[in-house]
Protein backbone atom coordinates (compact mmCIF):
# COMPACT_ATOMS: atom_id res chain seq x y z
CA UNK A 1 0.00 0.00 0.00
CA UNK A 2 3.10 1.95 0.93
CA UNK A 3 4.39 1.72 -2.61
CA UNK A 4 1.11 2.30 -4.32
CA UNK A 5 0.72 5.63 -2.18
CA UNK A 6 4.48 6.44 -3.88
CA UNK A 7 3.88 6.07 -7.20
CA UNK A 8 0.55 7.77 -7.27
CA UNK A 9 2.20 11.34 -5.70
CA UNK A 10 5.95 11.10 -7.00
CA UNK A 11 4.78 9.54 -10.41
CA UNK A 12 1.18 9.66 -11.10
CA UNK A 13 0.77 13.44 -10.50
CA UNK A 14 3.93 14.68 -12.93
CA UNK A 15 2.58 12.05 -15.23
CA UNK A 16 -0.72 13.32 -15.25
CA UNK A 17 0.43 16.90 -15.71
CA UNK A 18 2.34 15.90 -18.72
CA UNK A 19 -0.94 14.73 -20.29
CA UNK A 20 -3.20 17.64 -19.42
CA UNK A 21 -0.63 19.80 -20.85
CA UNK A 22 -0.28 17.98 -23.60
CA UNK A 23 -4.08 18.18 -24.08
CA UNK A 24 -4.44 21.30 -24.13
CA UNK A 25 -2.57 22.09 -27.14
CA UNK A 26 -1.54 25.54 -26.22
CA UNK A 27 2.37 25.19 -25.50
CA UNK A 28 2.47 24.83 -22.06
CA UNK A 29 3.90 21.17 -22.53
CA UNK A 30 6.80 22.66 -24.30
CA UNK A 31 7.27 25.00 -20.70
CA UNK A 32 6.55 21.81 -18.89
CA UNK A 33 9.38 19.69 -20.60
CA UNK A 34 11.78 23.21 -19.74
CA UNK A 35 10.91 22.38 -15.68
CA UNK A 36 12.03 18.88 -16.59
CA UNK A 37 15.60 19.30 -17.78
CA UNK A 38 15.74 22.63 -15.28
CA UNK A 39 15.73 20.15 -12.46
CA UNK A 40 17.49 17.50 -14.15
CA UNK A 41 19.98 19.96 -15.34
CA UNK A 42 20.72 21.70 -12.14
CA UNK A 43 20.33 19.22 -9.24
CA UNK A 44 21.55 15.52 -10.63
CA UNK A 45 23.93 16.72 -13.39
CA UNK A 46 25.46 19.92 -11.67
CA UNK A 47 25.53 20.55 -8.05
CA UNK A 48 25.29 17.11 -6.97
CA UNK A 49 28.08 15.93 -9.10
CA UNK A 50 30.10 18.97 -7.85
CA UNK A 51 28.80 17.91 -4.51
CA UNK A 52 29.98 14.68 -4.58
CA UNK A 53 34.01 15.91 -6.15
CA UNK A 54 34.09 18.54 -2.99
CA UNK A 55 33.35 15.36 -0.51
CA UNK A 56 36.02 13.36 -2.50
CA UNK A 57 38.50 16.41 -3.14
CA UNK A 58 38.16 19.30 -0.52
CA UNK A 59 39.07 18.52 2.74
CA UNK A 60 37.15 21.57 4.34
CA UNK A 61 33.94 20.20 3.00
CA UNK A 62 34.46 16.80 4.31
CA UNK A 63 34.99 18.59 7.40
CA UNK A 64 31.78 20.89 7.87
CA UNK A 65 29.59 18.71 9.13
CA UNK A 66 31.52 17.99 11.97
CA UNK A 67 33.20 21.25 12.35
CA UNK A 68 30.12 24.11 11.81
CA UNK A 69 26.62 22.08 11.10
CA UNK A 70 24.52 24.67 10.74
CA UNK A 71 27.29 26.35 8.05
CA UNK A 72 26.88 22.78 6.49
CA UNK A 73 23.25 23.22 6.80
CA UNK A 74 23.02 26.40 5.14
CA UNK A 75 26.01 25.56 2.31
CA UNK A 76 23.69 22.67 1.35
CA UNK A 77 20.26 25.20 1.44
CA UNK A 78 21.15 27.99 -0.69
CA UNK A 79 23.43 25.96 -3.09
CA UNK A 80 20.37 24.22 -4.36
CA UNK A 81 18.56 27.79 -3.79
CA UNK A 82 21.35 28.84 -6.50
CA UNK A 83 21.29 25.69 -9.06
CA UNK A 84 17.30 25.46 -9.22
CA UNK A 85 16.48 28.91 -9.46
CA UNK A 86 19.09 30.08 -12.12
CA UNK A 87 17.58 26.98 -14.38
CA UNK A 88 14.44 28.02 -13.61
CA UNK A 89 15.57 32.36 -15.00
CA UNK A 90 17.50 30.74 -17.99
CA UNK A 91 15.16 27.89 -18.81
CA UNK A 92 11.88 30.23 -19.18
CA UNK A 93 14.19 33.37 -19.82
CA UNK A 94 16.06 31.89 -22.83
CA UNK A 95 14.16 28.68 -23.98
CA UNK A 96 10.68 29.89 -23.02
CA UNK A 97 11.67 33.74 -23.89
CA UNK A 98 8.74 35.91 -23.41
CA UNK A 99 5.95 33.13 -22.56
CA UNK A 100 5.18 34.28 -18.78
CA UNK A 101 1.65 33.68 -18.96
CA UNK A 102 -0.12 31.92 -15.82
CA UNK A 103 -0.30 28.56 -17.19
CA UNK A 104 3.24 28.52 -18.75
CA UNK A 105 4.65 28.86 -14.88
CA UNK A 106 2.46 26.33 -13.43
CA UNK A 107 3.70 24.05 -16.54
CA UNK A 108 7.04 24.91 -15.07
CA UNK A 109 6.65 24.55 -11.59
CA UNK A 110 5.22 21.30 -12.25
CA UNK A 111 7.82 19.96 -14.79
CA UNK A 112 10.61 20.70 -11.97
CA UNK A 113 8.48 19.76 -8.60
CA UNK A 114 7.58 16.92 -10.51
CA UNK A 115 10.82 15.39 -11.72
CA UNK A 116 12.37 15.86 -8.38
CA UNK A 117 9.30 13.80 -6.82
CA UNK A 118 9.62 10.96 -9.50
CA UNK A 119 13.77 11.45 -9.32
CA UNK A 120 13.60 10.78 -5.71
CA UNK A 121 11.33 7.92 -5.91
CA UNK A 122 13.48 6.12 -8.41
CA UNK A 123 16.79 6.79 -6.78
CA UNK A 124 16.05 6.40 -3.70
CA UNK A 125 12.59 4.87 -2.66
CA UNK A 126 12.84 2.35 -5.70
CA UNK A 127 16.02 0.87 -5.01
CA UNK A 128 15.29 0.73 -1.14
CA UNK A 129 12.24 -1.37 -1.93
CA UNK A 130 13.83 -3.72 -4.38
CA UNK A 131 16.47 -4.54 -1.83
CA UNK A 132 13.52 -5.66 0.44
CA UNK A 133 14.10 -3.09 2.97
CA UNK A 134 10.72 -2.24 4.79
CA UNK A 135 9.32 1.20 4.34
CA UNK A 136 6.50 1.13 7.20
CA UNK A 137 3.09 2.90 6.16
CA UNK A 138 3.75 5.77 8.41
CA UNK A 139 7.35 6.59 6.36
CA UNK A 140 5.32 5.98 2.84
CA UNK A 141 2.48 8.71 4.17
CA UNK A 142 4.97 10.72 5.33
CA UNK A 143 7.11 11.20 2.34
CA UNK A 144 4.26 10.91 0.02
CA UNK A 145 3.01 13.92 1.98
CA UNK A 146 6.02 16.03 1.51
CA UNK A 147 7.04 15.53 -1.85
CA UNK A 148 3.20 16.65 -2.40
CA UNK A 149 3.86 20.14 -0.48
CA UNK A 150 7.31 20.33 -1.99
CA UNK A 151 5.44 20.20 -5.68
CA UNK A 152 3.51 23.25 -5.04
CA UNK A 153 6.40 25.10 -2.71
CA UNK A 154 8.32 25.08 -6.24
CA UNK A 155 5.54 25.60 -8.11
CA UNK A 156 5.58 29.00 -5.99
CA UNK A 157 9.44 28.95 -6.25
CA UNK A 158 8.98 29.16 -10.24
CA UNK A 159 6.40 31.84 -10.20
CA UNK A 160 8.61 34.55 -8.39
CA UNK A 161 11.33 33.74 -10.76
CA UNK A 162 8.73 34.12 -13.78
CA UNK A 163 7.64 37.72 -12.06
CA UNK A 164 10.96 38.71 -12.16
CA UNK A 165 11.02 37.58 -15.85
CA UNK A 166 7.87 39.28 -16.45
CA UNK A 167 8.82 42.94 -14.78
CA UNK A 168 12.58 42.34 -16.34
CA UNK A 169 13.56 42.54 -12.46
CA UNK A 170 16.29 40.68 -11.87
CA UNK A 171 15.77 40.89 -7.85
CA UNK A 172 13.34 38.30 -8.01
CA UNK A 173 16.02 35.95 -8.78
CA UNK A 174 17.48 37.46 -5.53
CA UNK A 175 13.89 36.48 -3.58
CA UNK A 176 13.92 33.32 -4.95
CA UNK A 177 17.14 32.15 -3.87
CA UNK A 178 16.87 33.23 -0.69
CA UNK A 179 12.98 31.69 -0.16
CA UNK A 180 14.89 28.85 -1.37
CA UNK A 181 17.36 28.52 0.98
CA UNK A 182 15.40 29.29 3.47
CA UNK A 183 12.82 26.68 2.86
CA UNK A 184 15.74 24.16 2.63
CA UNK A 185 17.54 25.05 5.89
CA UNK A 186 14.94 24.42 7.70
CA UNK A 187 15.65 20.67 7.68
CA UNK A 188 18.16 21.31 10.34
CA UNK A 189 15.04 21.92 12.64
CA UNK A 190 15.37 17.38 12.76
CA UNK A 191 12.17 17.06 14.07
CA UNK A 192 9.86 15.25 11.47
CA UNK A 193 6.59 16.50 12.19
CA UNK A 194 7.44 19.92 12.48
CA UNK A 195 9.16 19.85 9.54
CA UNK A 196 6.16 17.90 7.52
CA UNK A 197 3.92 20.47 9.13
CA UNK A 198 6.20 23.44 7.80
CA UNK A 199 5.94 21.90 4.52
CA UNK A 200 2.30 21.83 4.50
CA UNK A 201 2.06 25.44 5.61
CA UNK A 202 4.37 26.08 3.46
CA UNK A 203 2.55 24.36 0.36
CA UNK A 204 -0.53 25.84 0.60
CA UNK A 205 -0.05 29.55 1.14
CA UNK A 206 2.33 29.40 -2.14
CA UNK A 207 -0.57 27.79 -3.82
CA UNK A 208 -3.24 30.73 -2.14
CA UNK A 209 -0.73 33.00 -3.27
CA UNK A 210 -0.43 31.39 -6.90
CA UNK A 211 -3.94 31.45 -7.58
CA UNK A 212 -4.68 34.50 -5.82
CA UNK A 213 -2.65 36.16 -8.53
CA UNK A 214 -4.35 34.18 -11.20
CA UNK A 215 -6.97 36.89 -12.94
CA UNK A 216 -4.96 39.57 -13.08
CA UNK A 217 -1.48 37.63 -14.04
CA UNK A 218 -1.96 37.68 -17.43
CA UNK A 219 -3.05 41.77 -17.81
CA UNK A 220 -0.74 43.84 -19.76
CA UNK A 221 -1.08 46.95 -17.24
CA UNK A 222 0.80 44.30 -14.12
CA UNK A 223 3.99 44.11 -16.95
CA UNK A 224 3.80 47.55 -18.14
CA UNK A 225 2.71 49.33 -14.72
CA UNK A 226 5.93 47.83 -13.02
CA UNK A 227 7.77 47.97 -16.26
CA UNK A 228 7.32 52.22 -16.05
CA UNK A 229 7.88 52.54 -12.37
CA UNK A 230 11.29 51.11 -13.27
CA UNK A 231 11.56 53.75 -15.67
CA UNK A 232 10.74 56.54 -13.53
CA UNK A 233 13.25 55.45 -10.61
CA UNK A 234 16.26 54.87 -12.90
Amino acid sequence: MGTVLWVLVCVGIPLGGAIYFIYRRDGTVLSFLVGVFGFLISQPLLRLNLLDLLNTKAQWYMLLPYTNVVLYFIFMAFTAGIFEESARWIGMGIFRKGKTDWMDGMAYGLGHGGTEAAWMFFSQVLPAIRSGQEISGWNAVLGSWERFFTMMVQIGFTFVVLYGLKTKKIRYLGLAILLHGVVDFLIIIGNVWILEGLIALEGIAAMLLVFRVRKSWNQDGITQGSVSADNCNQ
